[in-house]
Order: C-alpha cells, then sequence, then structure tokens
C-alpha cells in the first residue's frame, strides 16, 4: 500500500475569534457550526503559512491590513501546521508579533509532532519568544523562516535550511510554478470566486512552457513591414528630386575637408606657442611681483615713518592747545588781579570769615532760646562783668581784703555769706567806697559778727539763721588777677555773643538771609585768593610758557617739512608701482586676450585628422609677437569650420525634410554623406535594393504571427493530452468532463489568410508592394488580404496587442450519468449547485496536479475547501469526496449542519459567554461508514448525529 503524506491538523491558538482550534487535514472532515461563526475563518487561516505572499492571498473584501490585525492582534496568536512527510513530522507555525510591530507575523518550523503543551505555561498562552526559547531547550531546533524561504522549503526551491528540515510537501515540476500554484490553491479555498475566465488564466499559465510567443502589435508588424517598403521607394523617388541640395552639399564638405587640412596643421604648433607664450607670462609676473613687492616695502617704512610724525604732531597739538588754554587763563587772570595785592585779598578774607562766623555763631546759639531767655542771660553776665572789672579793679584794697585782716580763712570764708560779693569788692582806699574811720571799732565789730556764727548758723538775739545752703562769694586775691582778667574777657566775650544773639532774636529771619549773602561773599573771597596764588604762579612761568610756544612751533614745522617729504616719496612709489602696475594690466590684457581666443577655441569640438581631410599645401610658421593674431584667425577658422559643419547639417535636414530619410540610420556623419552622394550618383543600383527590400515584407508579417497560430494549435494539444488524463480518473457523478479550447473563428481566419499569402509567395508568386495585388495564382484574393490585415489591426489595437489569450475561448463539456451531454461557457451557468461544484474542484485539483511532479502526483495529499456543502446531496458529496482522494486532494467542508459522508464532524464550540469560538481535539466525531447493505443502519446512525 502506497504511504501518502501531506498536512495532519491545523490548529489556531487566540486568533481569528478562536481561543482554540484543531482540526484534521489529513482526512475529509465537515465543519460545522452557525453562520457567521468562523468557519472560513479556519480554511482562510491556511493560506498565511501555504500561500505566505499575503498579496497573493484573498480575504473575503478584507485589507491586507484588517486582516493581520485580526489574525494576529496580539504577540500571543499562532496558526500552527502539522504535516507528516517521508523523514518524519514537522510543525509549520505562524506566530504574530502584537500590535507594537504593527501586527505583522513571523514563520517558524522545527521537526517533530504538534504539541500544543509547548505554547501553554500552566493554561496560559505564552508568547512567541518565549516559546522559540522554551522549543530550543527541548532539542526541537526552531528555525525562523522569511515568506521566501517558506514558500522554497514548501516546494522544493534551495534554501539555506536544506541539510536542516525537509518541508516539500508541494513537489512541483519547476519551483518557478510557485506563483500560479499558490493563486490556483487560493481559488479552491474560496471555489465561490472561481470564474470561466480563471480557468482560462490558469491554462495559460500551467501550460505557459508550450507557448512561445508573446503579445503581437500587429499593426505596428505591418507598418515596420510594408511602411519601409514604402519608404524605400518615396526616399529614391526624392533623392532623384534633391540634385541641387545635393550637390550644395557635396561642395561644402569639400570646403570642410580643406579647412580641416588647414587646421590640423595649424593646431599643434599653436599649442606649444600657446605653452611657450604661458611661461613668458609667468616670467613676467614674477618680475612685477618682486618690484612691487620692494616698493611695498619702502612704503610700509615710509608709513610706518608717517605714522609716527603724525602721531608727534598730534600730542604737539595737544600740547599746543593746552598752552594756548593756559595763555588765555593767565590773561583773565591779569585783567583780574594786575591792580590788587595778596595782603589786601587776605583782609578782605578774614573780615568777611569774621562777619560770617559770627553771625552763624549767633544763629546757631540762639536755637532752642527764646528772646527773654537771652535777655535775662545779658543782664546777668553784664553783672557778673561789672562785679569782676570791680574786683579787677579794688584786687588788693576792698573790704574782703580788710576783713580778712582781723579773722581767720574760715571766719572770713563764713561772714562772707552775709555779705553782697559787691560790698566785699567795694575799695578801702582813701578815695575807696568804704572808709574806716576806727580801725580798732571796725575790727570788733567784724569779730562780734564772727563770733555769732557758730558753724553754718547765725544766732541773733531772738533768731537763728541757717546759712549753710548760701555759697562762698569768689573774691580773688592778688594771685588770681591773671585769671581774673581771663574771666573778665570771657564775660566780655558773652555778653558780646548774647547781645548779638539778642539782635539776632528780634529780626532771625532777615539775618538768615545776611548769613547767606555773607557766605557767598566768603566764598568768594576764597575763590579769589586761590586765584591769585594762581596767578602769581603764572607770572613766575610766563617767559617759559612763551619759550615753549616757539618751541612747539619749530618742531611741528620741522615734523610737517619730514611728512611733505614722505609725502613726495609716496608718490614717487606710487608713480613706480603705477608704471609696473601699467605694464602688468598691459600684461594682463594680453594674456586676457590669449586667454579669452584660448577659450574660444572650438577646435576640440572638431576631429580634424580623420574623415574626410584634404591635407594644407603649404607649411605654417608662427612668431610670438603676432600670436594672438594667428590665434584670432585659427579661431575664425574654427568658427568657419563650424558654420561650415552647420551648413552641411542644414543642408543634409533640408535633404532629410524632404523625405531621404534612409541614410540616417549611420551613426557617422562622414559614412552617411558618403552614401547619400553616392547613392546620388548610383540611382539605379537604389532601385534594385527597393525591389529587394520589397520581395520580403509579407513574409516578415507572416513569420511574426506564425507563432501565434502554432502556440494555439500546441495548446489545443495540450489539453487534449489533459482531457485524456483526466477521462482515466473517477469524475465524482459525472461520466465525463472535458475542457475544450475553443478558437475565435475570424481572428484565427484572419491569421491563416496572412499565413496561406505568405506561403503561395514563398512558392514563387510574386506581389507588389505598393498596391499588394497578388499573382493570378494566389489563393487569396486581394480584398481578402485586406480584410483580414484591417481585421487583425482592428483587433491589436482594441486589446493592445494580440496574444494567444485572444484567439480561443475555454468551453466544458459534461457528460452525466445519463449519459446527457452539455456544454457550458460559464461555469455558474451549470445546471446543479453538485454540478459547479464538481467542475470548479475539478479544474483547480487539475491544474494543480498538472503543475506537479509526475511521479509524486497524488503522493502529497493538499487540502481543499467547499462551503456551504449542506447544498450538496449526499451521494454528490461522497462522490466529490472519493474523486478530491484520487486526485491527491483532502476536501474539507463547512456546513451549518454536520456532514456524515466525512471522516471527520468538526463542531465549532463558543465560550460561555459567546464571543470566542474553541475547537478542541476531543470535539472530533469519526464518522464509520458501513458498506452499501449496511446502508439503512448507516442512515439511522446519520440520523442521530444530526441530533
Amino acid at each position: 500500500m502506497t504511504q501518502h503524506y501531506g498536512l495532519t491538523k491545523l490548529a489556531l491558538l487566540n486568533t481569528a475569534g478562536y481561543t482554540k482550534c484543531v482540526i484534521p487535514l489529513d482526512q475529509p472532515a465537515s465543519i460545522c457550526a452557525p453562520n457567521n461563526t468562523g468557519k472560513s475563518s479556519v480554511i482562510n487561516a491556511l493560506q498565511f503559512p501555504l500561500i505566505n505572499d499575503l498579496r497573493l492571498t484573498e480575504w473575503d473584501g478584507h485589507s491586507i491590513d484588517e486582516t493581520r490585525k485580526f489574525y494576529f492582534g496580539s504577540d500571543r496568536s499562532f496558526v500552527l501546521l502539522e504535516a507528516n512527510l517521508p523523514e518524519g513530522k514537522v510543525v509549520i507555525g505562524v506566530a504574530g508579533l502584537g500590535p507594537a510591530s504593527g501586527y505583522e507575523h513571523q514563520f517558524f518550523t522545527y521537526q517533530g509532532a504538534l504539541n500544543l503543551e509547548d505554547y501553554f505555561d500552566d493554561r496560559k498562552l505564552k508568547k512567541y519568544s518565549k516559546v522559540f526559547i522554551d522549543l530550543n531547550n527541548q532539542g526541537l531546533n526552531p528555525i525562523e523562516l522569511k515568506p521566501g524561504e517558506l514558500n522554497s522549503l514548501l516546494t522544493g526551491g534551495a534554501t539555506r535550511y536544506d541539510g536542516r528540515i525537509n518541508l516539500r510537501m508541494v513537489p512541483l515540476n519547476n519551483s518557478s510554478d510557485a506563483p500560479i500554484y499558490k493563486e490556483i490553491f487560493r481559488k479552491i479555498l474560496n471555489l465561490h470566486n472561481l470564474s470561466a475566465n480563471d480557468v482560462k488564466r490558469f491554462i495559460l499559465r500551467v501550460f505557459d512552457r508550450s507557448i512561445s510567443a508573446g503579445s503581437i502589435d500587429f499593426y505596428e508588424v505591418w507598418q515596420s513591414s510594408f511602411e519601409q517598403v514604402n519608404r524605400a521607394r518615396k526616399q529614391l523617388e526624392l533623392l532623384e528630386s534633391q540634385q541641387d541640395a545635393v550637390e550644395s552639399l557635396e561642395a561644402l564638405r569639400l570646403k570642410r575637408a580643406e579647412l580641416k587640412g588647414k587646421l590640423s596643421l595649424l593646431q599643434p604648433k599653436l599649442d606649444i606657442a600657446l605653452t611657450e607664450w604661458d611661461e613668458h607670462i609667468q616670467t613676467s609676473k614674477a618680475e612685477f611681483d618682486q618690484q612691487l613687492i620692494g616698493l611695498d616695502r619702502t612704503q610700509a617704512s615710509l608709513t610706518d615713518q608717517n605714522q609716527l610724525f603724525t602721531s608727534q604732531l598730534s600730542k604737539i597739538a595737544i600740547d599746543q592747545v593746552d598752552l594756548e588754554r593756559w595763555f588765555a587763563d593767565y590773561a583773565r587772570l591779569d585783567q583780574q588781579f594786575t591792580l590788587t595785592s595778596l595782603s589786601t585779598l587776605e583782609s578782605r578774607l578774614r573780615e568777611s570769615r569774621a562777619e560770617y562766623d559770627q553771625l552763624s555763631h549767633g544763629i546757631q546759639g540762639i536755637k532752642g532760646q527764646n528772646l527773654a531767655t537771652i535777655v535775662s542771660r545779658r543782664r546777668e553776665i553784664a553783672r557778673q562783668l561789672k562785679t569782676q572789672e570791680r574786683q579787677l579793679k579794688n584786687i588788693e584794697y576792698n573790704l574782703y581784703s580788710r576783713i580778712r585782716e582781723d579773722l581767720s580763712v574760715n571766719e572770713v570764708d563764713t561772714i562772707s555769706r552775709l555779705f553782697n560779693q559787691d560790698v566785699l569788692s567795694l575799695a578801702t582806699t582813701a578815695q575807696g567806697e568804704v572808709q574806716v574811720e576806727d580801725e580798732h571799732a571796725f575790727s570788733q565789730f567784724i569779730e562780734q559778727i564772727a563770733e555769732s556764727i557758730k558753724g553754718n548758723q547765725i544766732v541773733l538775739p531772738g533768731a537763728t539763721i541757717d546759712i549753710s545752703d548760701l555759697s562762698v562769694p569768689d573774691m580773688s586775691s592778688t594771685e588770681d588777677k591773671v585769671a581774673l582778667v581771663q574771666q573778665i574777657e570771657a564775660l566780655r566775650h558773652s555778653l558780646e555773643e548774647l547781645e548779638v544773639q539778642e539782635e539776632i532774636a528780634k529780626d532771625l529771619e532777615s539775618k538768615l538771609a545776611e548769613r547767606e549773602v555773607l557766605y557767598e561773599e566768603l566764598k568768594q573771597n576764597e575763590k579769589d585768593l586761590e586765584q591769585f596764588k594762581l596767578y602769581q604762579a603764572a607770572v613766575s612761568q610766563y617767559d617759559d610758557q612763551l619759550s615753549l610756544r616757539e618751541q612747539l612751533e619749530e618742531e611741528k614745522a620741522i615734523i610737517e617739512l619730514k611728512q611733505q617729504d614722505i609725502t613726495v616719496q609716496s608718490s614717487q612709489i606710487a608713480d613706480q608701482r603705477s608704471q609696473i602696475r601699467l605694464k602688468s594690466e598691459q600684461l594682463f590684457r594680453q594674456q586676457e586676450r590669449m586667454r579669452s581666443s584660448s577659450r574660444r577655441r572650438i577646435d576640440d569640438q572638431f576631429d580634424l585628422r580623420h574623415g574626410y581631410v584634404i591635407p594644407y599645401p603649404e607649411d605654417i610658421q608662427i612668431d610670438m609677437d603676432s600670436l594672438s593674431d594667428t590665434l584670432d584667425q585659427f579661431n575664425e577658422d574654427c568658427r568657419e569650420l563650424n558654420l561650415t559643419n552647420i551648413n552641411i547639417e542644414n543642408s543634409y535636414k533640408m535633404v532629410f525634410n524632404s523625405g531621404v530619410t534612409k541614410f540616417d540610420v549611420e551613426e557617422d556623419e562622414d559614412t552617411r554623406l558618403d552614401k547619400l552622394i553616392s547613392a546620388f550618383h548610383n540611382l539605379d543600383n537604389e532601385r534594385e535594393a527597393v525591389e529587394r527590400q520589397s520581395r520580403v515584407a509579407l513574409t516578415e508579417v507572416a513569420s511574426t504571427i506564425k507563432g501565434l497560430r502554432q502556440d494555439l494549435d500546441r495548446l489545443k494539444n495540450e489539453m487534449n493530452g489533459f482531457n485524456r488524463r483526466v477521462g482515466k480518473k473517477h469524475i465524482s457523478n459525472l461520466k465525463d468532463f472535458r475542457i475544450d479550447i475553443i478558437e475565435r473563428r475570424h481572428i484565427v481566419e484572419a491569421i491563416d489568410t496572412i499565413l496561406s499569402t505568405s506561403e503561395s509567395y514563398e512558392a514563387g508568386d510574386t506581389l507588389s508592394v505598393f498596391d499588394l495585388g497578388l499573382s493570378e495564382n494566389s489563393e487569396v484574393s486581394d480584398l481578402q488580404l485586406e480584410e483580414a490585415k484591417d481585421y487583425l489591426i482592428k483587433a491589436g489595437s482594441e486589446k493592445g496587442g494580440l496574444t494567444l489569450s485572444d484567439l480561443f475561448d475555454v468551453r466544458f463539456k459534461v457528460v452525466n450519468r445519463n449519459d446527457e451531454t452539455e456544454f457550458f461557457d460559464r461555469i455558474d451557468s451549470a445546471g446543479s449547485n453538485g454540478t459547479r461544484i464538481t467542475i470548479k474542484l475539478l479544474c483547480g485539483m487539475l491544474f494543480i496536479r498538472q503543475l506537479l511532479a509526475e511521479k509524486e502526483q497524488g503522493l502529497y495529499k493538499i487540502p481543499i475547501y467547499i462551503d456551504e456543502a449542506a447544498d450538496i446531496d449526499p451521494e454528490n458529496q461522497k462522490s466529490i469526496i472519493e474523486m478530491a482522494v484520487n486526485f491527491g486532494f483532502i476536501p474539507i467542508f463547512a456546513s451549518v449542519k454536520p456532514q456524515t459522508s466525512c471522516h471527520y464532524i468538526v463542531p465549532i464550540r463558543t465560550t460561555k459567554d459567546g464571543k470566542l469560538n474553541l475547537v478542541d481535539e476531543k470535539d472530533w466525531i469519526e464518522c464509520l461508514h458501513s458498506k452499501p447493505d449496511d446502508e439503512n443502519k448507516e442512515q439511522t446512525k446519520e440520523a442521530d448525529l444530526v441530533t
């Protein structure tokens, strides 16, 4: 028994609305659930690992971004496939990378069985990064794959992982067929979208190795063949009409050859002379530069000296300004103080200061005092002054002195308390106020008074007087005369101050104003004294300052003379520099002229030594003095050559614009002109060439479209062999099924008309290139050929070029079990739903089978998807399953109710909240199909399962 390989199960984890979904892929299965529950989402998930290029996938109208987010909205989302292959079981996984990556996904694979426990940790799904690490730790060595790498591994292409793992389960004849395989596989996962146009497109893609011709622009083919012939004939006629233009072109070409000969002789000599000229320019410029450097150094020295002199003159000017200011001040002081003296000013200052101080002191002294207090104090001071003056006057002979003669000091102090101080100061001289007539009696009286004083008390008859609080009068003696005099002076001074204060107190406001006037007068006198002292100093300096003035003038004159000399030298240097610059500018102008002339050189634009050149008959010598003239003449000749080239070009364009364009294919101009002129001189040969060209035009057209006709025949042969192979297989409920290639009659007949005409020409008939006239022996008339040409041009223009697809249509031939034959141009127009499904399945399966390697066809089982399977009756379901398995495919049915014709029934459950779906392996129901004689029992069991 042959071992079969392929996918065994599909698992979805946390994706497409499923917490978990495991379905079998090794046997026909029926996925059943209410509508919009997610049946298609499960099967469509196969597109990720098996198609892997999202650009080739189909998602029922949803965008790729929406689909990616739907399937891989988390980094814990997985689509997992298990396959049984010759080398053992393998797992192919697609893991979500989550929102952070933009809902991208990662392909991975490893050798081993699919164990879903590897993806859970305590019943919680792991992140892909954790799964990958854990699989590595288990020794499964998972491999991360790029989409292209996975595609190559599935289809047998070469990858860097070929030695590590084998995933080949789609054994294509050629790995380059992977895109068409994926497109067909996508369609058999979405059979409702498969149309006759898809079948036609698949035929062209599946059998494209039998097709050699591509798209043909028949109008362009016809035009490029016959218009070339017509153009050649027209070229010939036009060339005959362009005699004058060609003769002018020939003369211009001769002139250009002569100019090129002259210029090619002169060019190298001129280049050498220009090189010598540059050396001369460099030497002269170096000399001029050296001279200018010397002049610059001299000028720099003169500039330094001039700056020094300028600095000195600036200092002299400052000194002169200061000196003139001194003389102006002297004149002012002399006018002010010439008639006065120092003593007068000092006296005036003392007087004003005294007046000011006296008034200020008086004003200061009355602060806090009223006029009555001042008057009282003045009177007291006046009395004290009078007493002091009397004491001074009678200091040696007064009553106090006389008492001291009779009493002790203490007795005198005690008794003096009883007397007025003025009484004690009265004089006892002959003319004094006290006349002692009886010394003895006076002495006794004084002693009696002294005796009546006991301590500080006077005891009188009938009274006692306490005199302890009375002060002892200050009666100065002769030895205190100096102090007394000082006291008198102080009292006098105080009296004067008080008198002033009294006067001020009587009119304080006017005294304050007077003090201000006195203050200003004092300040002015101080200033006048200072200015006078300056004046005295200026008088002593006057002669020196006059001498200094003359000295500064002399120094200024000397420096100005030196500056004038520097100016003269600088002017001379400037003249020398101007002369050098003039020479340099002349040389520069010469150089610029040479440069300008050199820049205007256009000889590098010409190839002077190749092509048609006439050597110049004379030798040319170049003189350096006339080099610029020679260069200008050279440039003039180059311009003339350029103008000649332009005239040649214009003349050629005139010939070209007249329609003579056949020679323009030559890239080299000389060759083009040679051929044009030669053709003009050999018109008979040109006529023969046109006739030869016309003989092959139709053959070219025929050879171009012949490939399309041959491709159509090859495709019909391929499809006949394809249909024969299909006929050997059991085809569901059909007795026979064919896909016929139906030629589009009008376009194929038009092609055949062109081909038959070409074959007739090759057999010996002649053809007029200009009127499409055919010989009498031709089987095709002129009208038929013209109609065929016009039809192919129109058909090609409408479709943007003729292709094999434009030559045929697809028709489906169906023979049912009752030997009834039907033909369908559209699959969806077939009678029953079972027939439509059968045709679509057949087309998809057969085309995929055609792409597979012949030895391995049917060895690897490929899943196909049939939606709304309940619409197909059970017998047709069994036939479809039998047919699919026979061709190497595993059908997966989807329906609301379970279909017991399958090996497995896989119901979809929902979780408690109804938001997520769930399918576990324990949910699978395996159907045991009975033999034909047990059919009734099987139907009973089916009824129980449905219940």
